[in-house]
């Protein structure tokens, strides 16, 4: 009678301990509007590399990186896919958030242009469409102006369109003369006609596009599970590299389009962005800082290792000899 007491006992445990498994929170990742550097977080999903991770992950779309890293210091989400500058510059506030991968070190977003339009300085006395002021349209766009030697809101007037598919909107009915455009939307915008007149990573641009960040007291608690996921995040970034038809079915699901040549250009676009284990740059973060520091003093006395925290990644490294060295 004990022993099939003993076995109800052992049997109830194992249930509730799969009931508890089954129902717990998921890890909730903010990513912005469908762009190529999202395509790490579609792979790790749709490839189950999460699930074999043993964590539950749900996606939650924010518009806008300002709104995202909100949802992050809110409490709302886990992690936000974001860039940088939102968080450098919630920190100088004190707000408590770190960034742990860098998922893309480049800008990666074409300037497209009306007719007429066809060099860098034909671009003064132009009205240009960026998403948002802060966004990383918005300080792309600006990093790549001080590169041209054209100066913003004096001798270029930047509009806020919201989304880069309104910019393309705004295109087509004329309403601007250029928008900071991302893959696929700007595939999209070269077979309407219109011109691409520098796409930005090959402009010679240090810029941290896309982080993965938490906040410190998010890391210190769940240390384990964050390892998980990027452990996830690297093996997502190799299948990336290696699986060009999955790759691309999933673009084509996450982007909404079946156009053979957009989702061609998309992932040949994206698969060179990625590194794994996905380290962030502190060259590009310094360019984050250098910007910010034209109206927050505490940027120009900040080290952009500060801001960061690799010993994750680290971690990963040393464990792991599938995973290579940065």
């Amino acid at each position: 009678m004990m022993q099939r007491a003993l076995v109800w006992v052992h049997a109830f445990a194992f249930i509730m301990l799969f009931w508890s498994a089954s129902v717990a929170e998921p890890l909730r990742i903010a990513v912005g509007a469908a762009s190529i550097a999202t395509l790490p977080t579609w792979v790790a999903q749709d490839g189950g590399y999460f699930m074999r991770e043993g964590v539950t992950v749900e996606q939650i779309y924010i518009r806008g990186g300002p709104q995202t890293f909100s949802a992050l210091i809110g409490g709302d989400v886990h992690i936000v896919q974001v860039y940088s500058a939102p968080v450098l510059s919630a920190r100088f506030t004190g707000a408590d958030a770190v960034i742990i991968a860098g998922l893309v070190n480049q800008p990666v977003f074409s300037v497209v242009t009306a007719s007429g339009i066809d060099k860098t300085e034909d671009l003064r006395g132009k009205r240009i469409g960026i998403t948002t002021y802060g966004s990383a349209t918005d300080l792309a766009l600006r990093l790549a102006l001080k590169k041209w030697g054209l100066k913003p809101d004096t001798e270029v007037s930047l509009l806020q369109m919201r989304g880069v598919p309104e910019i393309l909107g705004a295109l087509q009915a004329k309403a601007i003369d250029a928008g900071v455009l991302s893959p696929p939307t700007n595939m999209v915008a070269i077979k309407a006609g219109f011109k691409e007149l520098s796409y930005l990573p090959q402009a010679g641009i240090s810029f941290q596009h896309t982080t993965l960040t938490t906040t410190r007291r998010y890391l210190e608690r769940n240390r384990a599970t964050l390892l998980k996921v990027l452990r996830a995040y690297a093996v997502a970034i190799e299948r990336i590299k290696a699986d060009k038809a999955f790759t691309m079915k999933t673009i084509s699901k996450y982007m909404r389009t079946t156009d053979s040549d957009v989702l061609e250009y998309s992932y040949n676009a994206a698969a060179p962005l990625f590194r794994a284990p996905p380290y962030p740059t502190l060259e590009g973060i310094q360019s984050t800082l250098d910007f910010l520091g034209e109206k927050e003093p505490k940027a120009k006395q900040a080290q952009p290792k500060d801001f960061v925290d690799n010993s994750l990644l680290d971690e990963l490294v040393k464990a792991s000899v599938e995973i290579p060295k940065k």
